[in-house]
């Protein structure tokens, strides 16, 4: 009896699924479109409330995790947008750039014949300058429609656009400039 229990929950573990990874890679590909000119310290951080990124309803398995390396990924992007465009990123720098990551989401559905994507993101960006304080909020969507199935791939790509896009209104924010720029 022992050895059929063992049995049946070894075989019960073996069909349980672990949620599947989210594997992404933005790039800023605008190229320069602003002149910051200025040293900046950059910290990124994840303040969402639910940690999946890609959420497939009415499926098994229903969620996607992000890579534990989310911050890191949106970071080096929104790093490379501002080097690109002149910024000299310095953890002693007296301009704070903080970049809040408070929604990060596809939220896929599928039916026998289609499958529709509705991806979401919200960030936020604070500058701190000692005594001076700059904060704003970008937010984009984007919809994704294809035929059968959804493809991991292709909602990857859709959150990587969807980055890309931010980053480029942020570094393009005509009064974030001209806040890093001391005006």
């Amino acid at each position: 009896m022992k050895l059929l229990t063992t049995l049946f929950i070894v075989l019960l573990t073996g069909c349980a699924s672990a949620p599947k990874s989210v594997i992404l890679s933005p790039i800023y590909s605008a190229g320069k479109i602003s002149q910051f000119n200025v040293p900046i310290q950059l910290n990124v951080e994840d303040n969402r409330v639910s940690n999946f990124t890609i959420r497939v309803l009415d499926q098994e398995p229903a969620l996607y995790l992000p890579d534990a390396a989310l911050p890191k990924t949106i970071g080096a992007t929104l790093r490379q947008a501002l080097q690109t465009n002149g910024a000299k990123i310095n953890t002693a720098a007296r301009s704070q750039v903080i970049l809040h990551i408070n929604e990060f989401t596809a939220q896929v559905t599928e039916s026998l014949t289609k499958h529709q994507s509705h991806a979401q993101a919200k960030f936020s960006v604070e500058i701190i300058q000692e005594t001076r304080r700059f904060e704003k909020s970008y937010s984009a969507k984007a919809q994704l429609n294809g035929p059968l199935k959804h493809e991991q791939a292709k909602v990857e790509g859709q959150l990587n656009d969807l980055t890309e896009m931010l980053i480029t209104r942020i570094v393009s924010d005509k009064e974030l400039v001209k806040f890093l720029q001391g005006s």
